[in-house]
């Protein structure tokens, strides 16, 4: 069976597929249990399969489409190297590269690059991001959150809810430093101002003085973040 996505919706009456970006999203009614999608999705591998080796023969127009690519680390340019190995690994390559190896045992190269190459750069954000918020607590005399998740969005760069859980965009991983701090920083205050108000500002400005040009920067440059995935 492949992975999908499942989206459920009490306004949805049927059950439809979705094959974009060689990825599998399932839509479906929020009663329908889940052994009944997987049960209807059985019947429908031979379509679905079809339809991502069509995608894949549409954008690969090499085996390595991506071969010459580069994506910034932490605000350093890296480049990239795709190549068939005896197992899926990221690994330094040169002085400022990576080497992404797919075993050929596996179907879907380019998806597979795709997967390996965010967890990679979600394993170095996520270091990162810990060993600030400890630092930013102690500044900001704040209990560690316990729940830390990141994730890939297209309009935020971090939350904070009721339950004291954070959440990062992993696009951040392309930022320099500082503006992650600001993120960071900005996502603190939040467990004592859920909101945006003046004293959320004054807080926020106490740990991060130049908070507005961290955020101006976010606002010219955040969209170049994002090409990366």
């Amino acid at each position: 069976m492949f992975e999908y996505q499942l989206k459920k919706s009490a306004r949805r009456k049927t059950v439809a597929i979705k094959v974009h970006n060689q990825k599998v999203t399932v839509y479906a009614p929020s009663y329908v249990a889940k052994n009944q999608i997987d049960s209807w999705l059985h019947e429908k591998k031979s379509w679905v399969d079809a339809q991502l080796r069509k995608q894949l023969n549409a954008t690969d127009t090499k085996q390595y489409p991506f071969e010459k690519e580069q994506i910034r680390l932490f605000s350093e340019v890296v480049n990239l190297r795709f190549e068939q190995g005896l197992d899926s690994a990221v690994k330094p390559y040169l002085d400022d590269g990576l080497l992404i190896t797919v075993s050929s045992r596996v179907k879907y190269q380019q998806q597979k690059h795709q997967k390996l190459l965010e967890a990679y750069l979600k394993e170095k954000l996520t270091a990162y991001i810990e060993m600030q918020l400890a630092y930013y607590c102690t500044q900001m005399k704040e209990i560690l959150p316990e729940n830390l998740n990141i994730g890939v969005y297209k309009r935020k760069w971090g939350s904070c809810n009721s339950k004291r859980e954070l959440t990062f965009n992993l696009h951040l991983v392309c930022a320099p430093h500082h503006i992650i701090d600001y993120v960071i920083v900005h996502e603190l205050a939040h467990l004592r101002y859920l909101n945006h108000s003046k004293a959320f500002w004054q807080r926020v400005e106490t740990f991060y003085p130049e908070y507005k040009a961290a955020s101006q920067w976010l606002k010219i440059h955040g969209s170049s973040l994002q090409w990366v995935f």
